[in-house]
């Protein structure tokens, strides 16, 4: 089928569903034709630098890995350092008040066999408010005995 200048033929379309224009393939085909085939060995020589290029990146980053392991201890020890220093000052400082109190108790503390008396004016005053004393039983009315004459009779009977 002859085309005229005007005219293009419907262009194939690709593996990938693309229409692909007909001034590609021509392309292409003078890619193909322009490349002189390479040669087996050439081949082999870009896969074997490649190849080498890439170990020599993957001996890079080993290297670095191994550099950061190295340094990993380092790391944890320098973070644990961190967080713990907050704990250990909290520590110290109740250390130190637990000190103070000891000292405190040892002043106030009384001496082995010495006595302190207590007295303090506004409790003794709240204490004596709230007791109640007991009521006592009222004589009967055919009992006249005053209370003074029942307890002398209660003691000589003892």
């Amino acid at each position: 089928m002859i085309e005229s200048e005007g005219q293009h033929a419907a262009a194939p379309a690709s593996p990938s569903g693309d229409v692909v224009e007909a001034d590609d393939i021509q392309e292409a085909d003078w890619r193909l034709i322009e490349e002189p085939q390479q040669s087996p060995a050439l081949d082999l020589r870009q896969s074997l630098a490649t190849a080498e290029r890439r170990l020599a990146e993957a001996r890079l980053q080993i290297s670095e890995l191994e550099a950061l392991l190295e340094d990993l201890p380092e790391i944890f020890e320098r973070k644990f350092s961190q967080r713990l220093q907050p704990v250990l000052d909290r520590q110290e400082q109740l250390l130190a008040d637990n000190r103070t109190l000891h000292q405190q108790i040892q002043r106030l503390a009384p001496a082995p066999g010495e006595v302190r008396l207590r007295f303090n004016p506004e409790a003794a005053a709240d204490a004596t408010a709230g007791i109640q004393l007991p009521q006592l039983p009222q004589p009967g009315r055919g009992d006249r005995r005053s209370w003074g004459d029942r307890s002398e009779r209660r003691r000589r009977a003892a």
